[in-house]
C-alpha cells in the first residue's frame, strides 16, 4: 500500500464536534486502508486534584457536591475519550467504526472490508473522512490519520 495522505491534530478537554478531511484521489484504486489513532483515552493516574475537579463540575452542573471517594474514583475510571469515524466516497457512506480502540483501521476492497464498512469494487473520486468527537477528557489529546491505497 502507498500512503497518500497523512494528518494529525490535537484536541483539548471538552471538545465535542466533527473534523472532516477531504481527499481527492488522482486515479482509481482497488484497495484503501485508513488508519486512525489517538492517545489519552483514559486517566492513568487518579489524583486528589482530579477528584476535586470532578466534584466541582458535578456541583456546578447538577448541584451534587457529595459523593463517596469510591464512587468518585469509579466514575473517573469509567470516563474515556470517545472518537469515532465515518467515511464517504463521492458523498455516499461506505463505512464507519465505533469501537472503543485507540488505534483502528478501515480497510476496503472489492471482496473484503472491515466490519462496519462496505466492500467497494472501485476506490475513486472524493473520499471524506469525518472524525466525530463525542467526549475528550484530557487536554492535548493527539490524533493521527492516514490514507493508503493500492
Amino acid at each position: 500500500m502507498k500512503k497518500i495522505y497523512e494528518v494529525g491534530g490535537i484536541l483539548n478537554q471538552g471538545f465535542v464536534g466533527q473534523i472532516s478531511y477531504t481527499i481527492c484521489l488522482d486515479q482509481e484504486y482497488q484497495e484503501m486502508d485508513i488508519a486512525f489513532s489517538f492517545d489519552k483515552q483514559r486517566y492513568e493516574v487518579i489524583t486528589d486534584e482530579l477528584k476535586k475537579e470532578l466534584i466541582a463540575a458535578c456541583n456546578g452542573k447538577y448541584g451534587a457536591d457529595t459523593a463517596s471517594d469510591k464512587l468518585i474514583t469509579h466514575t473517573i475510571k469509567d470516563m474515556k475519550t470517545e472518537l469515532q469515524m465515518i467515511v464517504t466516497m463521492n458523498d455516499t457512506f461506505i463505512g464507519g467504526i465505533h469501537r472503543q480502540e485507540t488505534s483502528r483501521h478501515l480497510y476496503f476492497s472489492e471482496h473484503e472490508a472491515t466490519p462496519g464498512c462496505i466492500p467497494q469494487p472501485s476506490i475513486n473520486g472524493v473520499i471524506r473522512i469525518t472524525i466525530l468527537a463525542f467526549s475528550v477528557i484530557r487536554d492535548e489529546t493527539h490524533y493521527a490519520l492516514s490514507l493508503s491505497v493500492r
